[in-house]
């Protein structure tokens, strides 16, 4: 399955919770994933078989060549500290909003989830140029 069609699949379910999203995307995947988005995001930076991209462009890049990127912010790392972070699973499926944003689809405990949507629009102004974005190398 791609990982779009994982999108689908798995967002009515878990559409009021980002890491649950991630984590039932990254499961029909056969992609080990655990934790909290805070705790994802930690995971995406430590390496192993994650690789951190240099930007949205790069992981626009590599979730159009088919690959499982996700996009996250450790919620002490965002503008408004929070105790939740947030993660995304970026598809690529789309032109980049303003030459830098990638499409993903995401869920939300609190706001506003999305489908097949760009991420500018999952975080904050003052928080969508600082994402980590990671591809699933393993």
């Amino acid at each position: 399955m791609d990982v779009s069609a994982a999108c689908a699949a798995c967002f009515a379910a878990h559409r009021n919770d980002c890491s649950g999203f991630a984590k039932a995307v990254a499961t029909t995947l056969d992609v080990p994933l655990d934790g909290t988005a805070n705790d994802i995001v930690n995971t995406l930076r430590s390496g192993g078989n994650w690789q951190v991209l240099t930007d949205g462009v790069a992981a626009n890049t590599r979730a159009a060549a088919g690959d499982f990127v996700i996009g996250g912010m450790r919620g002490d790392e965002q503008v408004n500290h929070d105790v939740h972070g947030h993660v995304v699973v970026v598809v690529g499926d789309q032109p980049l909003a303003h030459g830098r944003y990638p499409a993903a689809w995401w869920g939300s405990l609190g706001g506003q989830p999305g489908q097949d949507e760009t991420v500018n629009f999952a975080w904050t102004e003052a928080d969508r140029d600082r994402v980590t974005y990671a591809v699933w190398t393993g």
